[in-house]
């Protein structure tokens, strides 16, 4: 009987454990010391996090002040939080030991004044940020990116994936080697790179756009500012752009190897000099310029709403010079006109 009552009080104490982990913060729950600072910082200064492993979420809020909270493994030797001026420091420091695990790791929380200047350089810890209105700056090797801010951004990362979104960013620089890259929210400048890793992008109004890649696939929904600048450049990764509405651009699109698809003009010709495809064409009254260049990738234009693959509109008549003169296409008052000859391909 007693062994049976001694079972029942053992379960009962695990469940009592599991019931108050499930309320205690990610940060707390993790083996090791406690960790809690509280520093004076400047509404919109600049904070600066140095990590090596383990989480860090990095929260804003409306105080004059930086938090730190949560745990580190046994080998993690210290957390310095220093500030001065407007400037505020976390270091974690790890005491040097071989090899990698939870007693090298650090659990934090970070509160900072939301309209702070953020920047973090990680290596293997993954970072969320949220009700961030400052500029943002995150770094990692391995660490996976994810969050969202109101303010300007710049991530990169090895094979890191980076999942963030970016209401009212001007600026946006992301990078990453294998890691892939999810973007919501954002216009203006926009630098998306990546070397194997698949970019999935929904943007505002873009001025500036450099959208590369080498064999990973990209895909952008985007709007085109009247005086936009639009590159996008890729090996054997396909490139995708929908627009919002009617981009009133020139268009230069070009592929070695793979197939062009364009849902709201001319249909791309072949070279008569080598391998390649090109279309070149003015959509609209607009100044903008839209070129994008692959090796043995596909691409495909469209806008949204449209049915994919093909032109829309009537094919007018083949020019002496080669152009072609296409009326119709996404709207009546749209208008769209092949400029020039199918060019052997340059990469």
């Amino acid at each position: 009987m007693s062994k049976i009552l001694s079972t029942g009080r053992r379960y009962g104490s695990w469940m009592m454990i599991g019931a108050v982990t499930a309320f205690v913060p990610w940060s707390l729950v993790h083996a090791g010391r406690m960790i809690e600072e509280h520093r004076p910082a400047d509404p919109q200064g600049e904070v600066e996090i140095v990590y090596l492993s383990g989480k860090v979420e990095i929260m804003g809020w409306d105080r004059s002040e930086v938090e730190v909270r949560g745990s580190a493994g046994d080998n993690v030797e210290r957390v310095d939080v220093m500030s001065e001026g407007n400037h505020t420091s976390i270091h974690v420091i790890s005491r040097a030991v071989r090899g990698w695990g939870s007693d090298n790791e650090a659990h934090l929380v970070i509160h900072v004044p939301a309209k702070s200047m953020v920047s973090a350089s990680l290596v293997s810890a993954d970072c969320k940020v949220s009700g961030l209105a400052g500029d943002v700056k995150l770094q990692s090797v391995s660490g996976d990116l994810s969050g969202d801010t109101d303010g300007d951004i710049r991530a990169s990362t090895v094979s890191g994936d980076v999942r963030l979104t970016a209401h009212a960013a001007k600026n946006v620089e992301i990078k990453t080697i294998s890691g892939d890259i999810q973007l919501m929210g954002g216009g203006g400048d926009v630098d998306i790179t990546t070397v194997s890793g698949t970019a999935m992008l929904e943007l505002g109004e873009v001025t500036r756009g450099r959208l590369k890649t080498v064999s990973g696939d990209l895909s952008a929904k985007l709007a085109v500012a009247p005086d936009a600048q639009i590159e996008s450049e890729s090996v054997s990764g396909d490139v995708s752009m929908t627009f919002a509405g009617s981009p009133a651009a020139q268009f230069d699109v070009q592929s070695f190897g793979g197939d062009i698809k364009n849902c709201f003009g001319p249909k791309a010709l072949e070279s008569r000099y080598g391998p390649g495809s090109r279309v070149q064409f003015k959509n609209g009254e607009g100044r903008a310029q839209v070129q994008i260049r692959t090796k043995s990738g596909d691409v495909r234009l469209c806008v949204k709403g449209m049915a994919g693959g093909g032109m829309a509109g009537t094919m007018g008549k083949r020019g002496a010079r080669g152009t072609q003169a296409v009326q119709g296409g996404i709207c009546p008052t749209a208008r769209v006109a092949a400029l020039g000859m199918v060019l052997p391909y340059i990469y």
